[in-house]
């Protein structure tokens, strides 16, 4: 498979020239089943549960991401990572089906055919406890009904909270995979994460040439058992910044890690995640 190499005339950023679907088939297709940009928080009946405080990630991610994070429990949201102004909160997704049933009821038209587009019913219910949880928890730091949330897209599908909402200066990103979904909420700056299950990926080496000269090199120097890890902590930081700038990684992208704050984290044994907010 063809990948377009990066432009690497930029010391300090990362620069991207690559075909994202190229590229994203790849991973997806290696990694068996790897998803992207919905999310939530926990919902119990007619209201919420109180957040249940988790292991908070302070500092680096731990040497392996493989068993190294609190188990999540279905139907409950745990924090994985708090720190000045920024929140990282991940749940499951596999949930009950009155909870199901209960998210719904928040979506709007355009929502429900986008869930009724979707062929296979897990990828329904993904969907359908992804963008109710996030309607959920955006509605509990708006201060009003979930069915009232309203949200814009950018140019490539970033979603953001409309000019008409109060508090629009709250910034979110949302990721999936698999079972297991992240929100990260911010104040102001703009922020992207990204999630990915530990899994094979045969193409990583190919993918890898996506990333910048320092970051492919420090790749290429891993010893076999660590590459794998290793893509994905590049992978999913590369994704996260995507995200914050609302392009895909099918555009040029440019960011200098002296304006980024980044950070690592675990929202579940077996998963790795990065998020990203402006400084």
């Amino acid at each position: 498979m063809p990948i377009a190499r990066p432009v690497r005339n930029l010391p300090a950023a990362i620069r991207i020239k690559a075909n994202r679907k190229q590229v994203v088939m790849a991973f997806r297709i290696g990694a068996c089943e790897q998803s992207a940009w919905e999310n939530s928080r926990s919902f119990d009946g007619q209201g919420y549960r109180k957040l249940e405080r988790g292991t908070r990630g302070a500092g680096p991610a731990p040497s392996s991401f493989l068993g190294k994070a609190v188990e999540l429990r279905r139907g409950i949201i745990t924090p994985v990572l708090e720190n000045d102004g920024l929140e990282v909160l991940a749940f499951m997704l596999h949930v009950e089906q009155d909870v199901i049933r209960e998210l719904s009821v928040c979506l709007n038209e355009e929502e429900h055919r986008r869930a009724g587009g979707l062929r296979l019913e897990r990828d329904r219910r993904r969907f359908i406890v992804s963008r109710g949880q996030l309607r959920h928890v955006l509605a509990s730091r708006l201060g009003i009904s979930p069915s009232e949330i309203e949200l814009e897209y950018g140019r490539l599908g970033k979603p953001h909270l409309s000019r008409r909402m109060p508090a629009r200066d709250l910034r979110f990103s949302v990721s999936r995979s698999g079972e297991v979904a992240v929100i990260a909420l911010s104040i102001r700056q703009e922020v992207g994460v990204d999630i990915e299950a530990v899994l094979p990926v045969p193409e990583a080496d190919e993918i890898a040439l996506c990333l910048s000269t320092s970051e492919y090199e420090s790749y290429a120097a891993l010893d076999p058992e660590d590459r794998l890890e290793g893509f994905l902590q590049r992978w999913t930081r590369l994704e996260a910044v995507s995200k914050a700038l609302g392009c895909g990684l099918g555009q040029p992208i440019c960011w200098d890690e002296k304006d980024w704050a980044v950070r690592s984290f675990v929202p579940q044994p077996g998963y790795v995640g990065s998020v990203v907010v402006r400084k």
